[in-house]
Parts: structure tokens; C-alpha cells; sequence
């Protein structure tokens, strides 16, 4: 796949969500281009792509993990009032969280509880996330969480909110461009 590059892939995303006949199928496709365009600092366009699944979505995980990710992009910006929403709103979903998805929901909140100079707290979700991930053997997300936490450690002793989990800055570029462009026509 297009892992390791994520600007090449917004346009097979974007293709994916217009031609998938299964509804849950393209809006994971539009999730996913959320993803990359977060990743390389679109935080406006991502944020769209994400509304857009918030308001479509029927499944339960699509629907909870673009929530995770507008609240992961209200903290990026340190919008304080869409992170508290978006807390709020995924707070109401918690009881029907997979545990992939609650350990995401525990670790994102920690970050954005950083990014907001809420230091204590934030180890507090991330300690959450970690303990999550081990009882549900999910090790990836144990070495995520473990590498973030001590960078948290680092950045609370600077006493600076700004560390590794922020995107890029925009890419530019066609692509970009072009996705921007069909993502304004879903509102939002």
C-alpha cells in the first residue's frame, strides 16, 4: 500500500469513497484519507473528510473512530471548545467502544490533555490506553503509547505542549489540491 507516502495516496482515497458501492466500505475510505491528510498537516481538509463520516456512518467503529479524530485535530489546533465537544461526544460512546478503539480514544485524549498543558492528566488517559492495550494484547499500541508517554515525560519537564504527534506541515502539491477541492463539495 501507500504507507510511507501519503500524499500519493489521497487520490486512490478519495476514488475509493466515490466508487465503493458499500456505504461502510467508502466511508473508511473517506476515514482513511482523513488519516493521511491529518498526517501531512491538512488539518482543515481532514477534518472535513471526518465530519462528512461522522454524519454518514451507521457502523458503530467507523463512526466512533472519525469522532477520536476530529477530537485528536481540536487538540492539534488547540481549539479547546471542539476538543471539549468532541470529548463529550465520545465520551457518550465509550460503553460501545472495541477495545482498539477505546485504547485509540484513552491515548488521543491524553495527547490533546498535553497539548492543553494538563500534564497529570494526560499521563493519567495515557496510563489508561497502556493498561487497555496490554489486556487486550495489542502490542503495537503498547509501543506507541510507551514512546509517546516518555516524550510526555520530556516535554512536561521543558514545560512545552508541543511534541512528536503533531502532523507535518501542508504538503503541497496536485493532489492535495484536487482532494481539497472534492472534499468542499460534501459541506461541512
Amino acid at each position: 500500500g501507500a504507507r510511507g507516502q501519503p500524499l500519493d495516496a489521497l487520490p486512490h482515497y478519495w476514488r475509493a469513497f466515490e466508487l465503493y458501492q458499500d456505504e461502510t466500505l467508502s466511508l473508511l475510505a473517506l476515514h482513511d484519507l482523513g488519516i493521511d491528510l491529518a498526517r501531512i498537516g491538512a488539518i482543515d481538509d481532514a477534518e472535513r473528510a471526518f465530519r462528512h463520516v461522522v454524519r454518514a456512518a451507521h457502523d458503530h467503529n467507523v463512526l466512533q473512530n472519525s469522532m477520536i479524530e476530529l477530537l485528536h485535530c481540536a487538540s492539534f489546533r488547540r481549539d479547546r471548545v471542539g476538543f471539549t465537544r468532541w470529548r463529550a461526544l465520545c465520551e457518550h460512546e465509550l460503553p460501545r467502544m472495541a477495545p482498539n478503539i477505546l485504547t485509540d480514544y484513552h491515548l488521543k485524549l491524553g495527547i490533546g490533555l498535553a497539548r492543553f498543558g494538563r500534564f497529570e492528566r494526560a499521563l493519567a488517559e495515557m496510563d489508561q490506553a497502556l493498561e487497555s492495550a496490554r489486556a487486550h494484547g495489542l502490542h503495537e499500541f503498547e509501543f506507541r503509547i510507551d514512546r509517546i508517554r516518555t516524550g510526555l515525560q520530556d516535554v512536561e519537564a521543558l514545560g512545552c505542549a508541543e511534541h512528536e504527534t503533531d502532523p507535518a506541515p501542508v504538503a503541497q502539491g496536485a493532489a492535495i489540491d484536487e482532494v481539497s477541492a472534492a472534499l468542499a463539495t460534501l459541506g461541512g
